[in-house]
């Protein structure tokens, strides 16, 4: 499959059969979570896509940048067409509803994605239509990495198709008139509020942003009296106006959007006391919890550590050491939340047990300090937090997960000292 050449969407259809959607059930699954837990590695939600999502085995790292992202939104919206209608892919049929559905969206949406170019040839399915449409829809500029706002708003809007495309789907079952352009336009002038709000809670850094918020303006769909409206709420946001909009929306778009206020003030490093009486007042006017607020703050934060290679805009923003030592304490303060179920895990599990009984006797080899990795990674799964958020797998260490889970949790005699020094010296970081 090379996503450079016509008829590549139809190739990964085909290989695309070969992988299934995570089988998640219980009172935590809505259609949303499961659409956030899927997507929300990728880093679509971010604006910064960089990775299909696990399940899917394509190994694409030798692709350029366009088409790896084009090929990312592509699977958010057949995944999101998958959850809505409670799909399991058997047969390549549904993955071609799958694809009729995105083009009738953008059909109603964008109607100018599917006119031919001058030298286009005419397309002859659905697939090569999408191809189309995905080729238009995708814009990838190298400079926008080159700064925190212009890589923020580096395709951030994409995620908004994924959203307004379930509710699109949604509507058609109800045979509901929907008017999908003007959904998208509210979602992107209320974005413009919440991060005009943002910027204007910090003078020193307000001039510059708000440069590059008029930038996002410009890559909006909303006409010139709209985008000069716009303008106009850099200098005047109404804060009310926009809690008052998410406080009336849907899980996923209060979270989607609470995750973009948190990226936003916690991008430069430093958190001044507005900006964080206004996240608190944010979440307060959402009725979210202290627990959610922890989650979607470690969500933004696992992302860019599992991602900081790729992440290049963050770099100059964020100390590795810091975030490494924030996201730590962060993941503790989850894991004593849900400390009960972790003992209730730990002790459940008798190969684990006989390891931290062996610890304390002996210096474990490598290949046993790896089980016990693997075995407390596979507890901190138990926990409804880490089930619907990515774990940073290569950051767990052994001496990393003795900091995030509890001493009280283990057998009482247990010295985590002793498993994490070969010596029973300790070496684990400060």
């Amino acid at each position: 499959m090379d996503p450079t050449e016509s008829n590549w969407l139809i190739l990964y259809l085909q290989l695309r059969l070969d992988f299934s959607l995570p089988k998640q059930e219980g009172e935590v699954w809505t259609t949303s979570k499961k659409i956030y837990s899927y997507l929300q590695p990728t880093g679509i939600i971010y604006g910064h896509p960089i990775e299909l999502p696990k399940e899917i085995k394509i190994d694409f790292s030798q692709w350029p940048v366009k088409e790896r992202l084009e090929v990312i939104f592509l699977e958010s919206l057949i995944s999101a067409y998958l959850f809505e209608n409670d799909i399991e892919v058997d047969n390549i049929d549904s993955l071609h509803n799958a694809v009729k559905e995105i083009v009738d969206f953008y059909e109603s949406t964008f109607p100018e994605y599917l006119k031919k170019g001058i030298f286009e040839p005419k397309a002859k399915n659905d697939e090569q239509q999408l191809e189309r449409i995905l080729r238009k829809r995708i814009t990838v500029k190298p400079e926008w990495n080159a700064e925190f706002w212009r890589g923020f708003f580096h395709n951030i809007l994409l995620f908004l198709d994924v959203i307004v495309f379930v509710e699109f789907n949604k509507a058609k079952k109800a045979n509901k008139k929907f008017d999908t352009k003007s959904r998208i336009i509210e979602l992107q002038q209320n974005i413009i509020q919440l991060l005009s709000v943002i910027i204007n809670l910090d003078e020193e850094k307000n001039s510059n942003n708000a440069n590059f918020l008029g930038f996002f303006i410009d890559s909006t769909i909303l006409d010139k009296k709209e985008k000069d409206k716009a303008r106009d709420t850099i200098t005047h946001p109404e804060i009310e106006k926009i809690f008052e909009f998410l406080s009336n929306s849907p899980w996923i778009i209060k979270k989607y959007y609470l995750e973009l206020a948190i990226l936003s003030i916690w991008a430069d490093n430093h958190v001044k006391l507005a900006e964080k009486d206004f996240i608190d007042n944010l979440s307060k006017k959402l009725d979210i919890k202290d627990l959610d607020f922890e989650e979607s703050t470690y969500a933004v934060e696992s992302f860019v550590l599992l991602h900081w290679q790729q992440v290049h805009y963050l770099q100059s923003k964020q100390n590795y050491l810091i975030l490494s030592k924030r996201i730590t304490r962060r993941m503790l303060a989850i894991s004593k939340k849900y400390g009960n179920q972790i003992k209730l895990e730990i002790e459940e599990n008798k190969e684990l047990v006989e390891l931290l009984k062996l610890s304390q006797k002996r210096p474990l080899s490598i290949e046993e300090k790896e089980m016990v990795r693997s075995q407390l990674i596979d507890v901190l799964k138990t926990v409804p937090v880490f089930v619907i958020l990515a774990l940073p797998m290569a950051f767990l260490t052994v001496p990393i997960l003795m900091k995030i889970l509890p001493k009280n949790l283990f057998p009482s005699s247990f010295d985590p000292n002793r498993l994490t020094s070969p010596m029973g010296k300790n070496y684990i970081e400060e």
